[in-house]
């Protein structure tokens, strides 16, 4: 199934959001980050989903909270672990009432990362224990896990994306988990976990590594439960409308298949995120 995430439409409600992708005849929608919260948005998704008879994912960053922060699971601040798993909690309980049956999640991050800096330069040298990380973010993934299990919810695990500037940034250590094929396996030697892979952040990823992303891909390939895609340069992570002939594309078209669902995440005009579904659903 081909989703389109409702990060591709930059505004502010996410009512308005799928509301434009609806009239334009997307109805499997991925409810995500870039909106604020506001007490009406449980109201609006359903008054949406039955009058356009939409199906929802979920990820990472949706429902928005009242106060913007930046989730992560491995976060050795314990205000803002505590933070992130109740922001999980959350989301469950209102996917349970609007019968959503699919989340996806990111892997964390060993460095405390401002709200402002997603997707962008990093400056904050907060630094944390690199075990201590793994086993907090083991740790909240299964409890996690465990309550979608209870409620019917299937869950996946999503790569995180390092940039060169990034990088280089913090001395040419590594701060994110799960960036290709190496630390994902690392990973799956601690959890049990579907793969969701974000073939944008590993293009990036493996450019910074000096990695072949042909070759990264295809390793992966026997994990992949769902992607991501969007295009960028293979310097960061601009979530660009999908060109044909890409690389991404390439490999896109290597990896697809029946089994495995495909969100968008291309940010632009309507009319681009049409015709990137168009190309996905070749």
């Amino acid at each position: 199934m081909i989703y389109v995430s409702s990060a591709c439409i930059r505004k502010n409600n996410i009512a308005q959001v799928i509301y434009q992708l609806a009239e334009n005849g997307i109805r499997s929608i991925e409810l995500s980050g870039g909106t604020d919260f506001y007490n009406e948005i449980e109201h609006d998704i359903r008054l949406l989903k039955k009058k356009y008879r939409l199906q929802y994912a979920c990820h990472a960053y949706f429902p928005p909270p009242h106060t913007p922060f930046v989730v992560n699971l491995a976060s050795c601040n314990d205000h803002i672990y505590q933070q992130s798993i109740e922001h999980y909690e959350n989301c469950i309980e209102l996917m349970k009432r609007i019968d959503c049956k699919t989340l996806s999640i990111h892997a964390g991050f060993l460095v405390e990362i401002n709200e402002n800096e997603i997707g962008k330069k990093l400056t904050n040298y907060i630094l944390y224990d690199e075990k201590k990380a793994y086993e907090r973010f083991c740790s909240a993934f299964r409890y996690i896990s465990q309550l979608c299990a209870e409620n019917n919810i299937e869950l996946y695990l999503e790569n995180n994306v390092l940039s060169a500037e990034n990088y280089r940034q913090f001395g040419c250590h590594n701060y994110m988990m799960m960036t290709d094929y190496k630390s994902i396996m690392q990973m799956k030697d601690r959890l049990d976990f579907k793969l969701l892979l974000d073939l944008g952040h590993l293009y990036v990823s493996a450019n910074t590594l000096g990695l072949d992303y042909s070759e990264e891909c295809s390793a992966l390939k026997r994990y992949i439960k769902w992607v991501h895609i969007s295009e960028n340069n293979g310097i960061f992570d601009a979530h660009k409308p999908l060109k044909k002939d890409s690389k991404i594309m390439k490999e896109f078209y290597k990896l697809n298949s029946t089994d495995i669902n495909v969100t968008l995440e291309t940010v632009g005009e309507i009319k681009d995120i049409v015709e990137s579904v168009t190309l996905v659903t070749r």
